[in-house]
């Protein structure tokens, strides 16, 4: 089952029915059969690694919690020392580690095997190659459903307990539930415990305002994903299918399509899981906030992924700068070449090691690592340069306020946000990635004609099709400016009946007659689910 399959519609309208009916008094409960349902009728075999993950995190983060009070208790013994308190935290700190270990090992171990066995293989299998030795393995794993997910979940969640930032759930079910709670464990959002799981334990009553705003919000999310992201990935595929042939505009707005594809589908994802999720009275994190108006790349990245963002942050980023590797190495270049160059490099591993593994979670294949290698490129630089940026501006008596500069701000990050993408398309490499890049900024053969020789309808989308995309972008561009500036939702609600209802008919009818699916496509599919 899939959010854009026949049977999710129903089974989100028999869940509801029964959440407030036979259910009210232990929702949460429905809730977990709802999910364990969701999860068999996408893939029953793959259900026991999730359920792996979740009782092997739950059971180590327990015995963690057991020694944290068993922690305390030993030193809240008055008489102690100094050097016997040291002992004594020592001790707890190295069994509270290795049941830490063992959960990455257990978790983190089980997704790579998953996901990157079979990409490791490969390349033993080139690098043997060169001595003359034919050696070659393959076991072709399918992922199951949201295992990139839930696994950070978890393992955020077993990295709280050991840091004393809330005790761990008892009951495993309900740890059980946050694991796989069916709108989120397709694409995320990366939900944190804490934020949750209390939403589950509370008794939630039908609300007629919070009922209709998430199926406004499930409507709106069918909209970008069925009626514009799927109708902008038809032409993006079609040019990129024979891109070694063209050059300049068909290439360029091909880049511009499938960044927007990439964009409204999984936000068009988000915001059906949030929809559904608002049905319940359960609020998800926002996940997305129109990134494309981003004014620099560290911006773009606060407003793109959201929950991963600050995943990488907390778990991540933070750890590796407050390491002894980071806290040495920051020492000795101090020492030997000052601060300014301590500073950099404080700066610069971190978000080296964030943006390597960045690259390496969202796929097994090379495309990906150079993806997460450019965008911490620009990052770093971004970091480096933004004080001498800022004098520049000063010098040159620029004004950095004005609506103008800010737009040529926008469309330099959107660009180099776009250019990053052609390593997604790229699958065979960085060679690839350069020859497309070579050829959409070929100005010598940009060919400007093609805009009205009609050539452009020749990839997958005829006329009326490719000038209903262009529409249909403007229309989320101006959807996105007023969301910028108002609560849509809590305009609509204060409107009259009639012209509510007017506004729901015409966005169903809008799916209806414009979305994107029929014989032979697979409108099933979100982009991100492969992640």
């Amino acid at each position: 089952m899939n959010f854009t399959s026949l049977m999710f519609l129903p089974f989100v309208a028999v869940v509801c029915l029964m959440y407030f009916t036979v259910f009210r008094r232990c929702q949460w409960f429905l809730l977990l059969l709802a999910s364990i349902a969701f999860y068999l009728f996408s893939g029953p075999k793959y259900i026991v690694f999730i359920i792996i993950t979740a009782l092997s995190t739950y059971l180590l983060a327990l015995l963690i919690q057991e020694l944290h009070e068993k922690e305390k208790e030993a030193l809240a013994v008055p008489e102690l020392k100094k050097e016997d308190k040291k002992k004594i935290k020592k001790k707890y700190t190295r069994r509270k580690k290795f049941w830490l270990i063992l959960d990455f090992l257990i978790n983190i171990g089980l997704l790579c095997v998953i996901k990157y066995l079979d990409f490791a293989l490969t390349g033993v299998t080139a690098l043997l190659k060169h001595w003359n030795i034919d050696w070659s393995r393959s076991f072709n794993f399918v992922l199951p459903l949201g295992i990139s997910f839930y696994t950070f979940m978890t393992v955020g969640y077993i990295l709280d307990i050991y840091w004393k930032r809330y005790k761990a759930e008892e009951n495993p079910l309900r740890f059980m539930l946050f694991t796989m709670y069916f709108p989120h464990i397709l694409q995320g959002p990366i939900a944190r415990y804490n934020k949750l799981a209390p939403q589950f334990c509370e008794k939630h009553r039908f609300n007629y305002d919070q009922f209709t705003k998430g199926i406004q919000l499930m409507l709106w999310g069918y909209f970008e994903k069925m009626v514009i992201a799927d109708r902008l990935a038809i032409f993006a595929n079609g040019v990129y299918a024979k891109w070694d042939s063209l050059t300049g505009v068909p290439l360029v707005i091909a880049i511009v399509f499938f960044s927007m594809r990439l964009y409204l589908d999984f936000q068009g994802c988000m915001d059906i899981a949030r929809g559904v999720s608002q049905m319940f009275g359960i609020e998800l994190e926002l996940n997305f906030w129109h990134p494309y108006f981003s004014k620099n790349m560290p911006e773009f990245w606060r407003r793109w992924h959201i929950t991963l963002g600050a995943w990488f942050k907390d778990y991540l980023l933070y750890p590796v700068s407050m390491s002894k590797l980071c806290k040495s190495i920051n020492k000795f270049t101090r020492r030997k070449w000052g601060n300014q160059v301590s500073r950099s490099l404080a700066t610069v591993i971190p978000a080296a090691c964030v943006w390597l593994i960045t690259g390496t979670w969202h796929g097994a294949a090379m495309c990906y690592i150079l993806w997460g290698i450019y965008h911490g490129i620009l990052i770093i630089l971004s970091s480096l340069f933004e004080i001498p940026i800022m004098k520049l501006n000063s010098v040159l008596h620029i004004n950095t306020e004005c609506w103008s500069f800010n737009l040529f701000r926008m469309a330099r990050t959107f660009v180099l946000s776009a250019i990053g993408r052609i390593f997604f398309v790229a699958t065979a490499g960085f060679d690839q990635a350069v020859a497309i890049i070579q050829r959409t900024f070929d100005f010598k053969h940009f060919r400007l004609y093609t805009l009205w020789d009609e050539s452009l309808y020749t990839y997958g989308l005829d006329r009326y099709n490719f000038n209903l995309a262009i529409l249909l972008i403007v229309l989320i561009w101006g959807v996105s400016m007023l969301q910028e500036k108002m609560n849509i939702r809590d305009e609509i609600a204060k409107q009259n009946l009639i012209f509510r209802w007017m506004l729901y008919l015409l966005l169903i009818a809008g799916i209806i007659i414009f979305g994107v699916y029929g014989t032979g496509y697979d409108a099933s599919s979100f982009v991100y689910g492969k992640f």
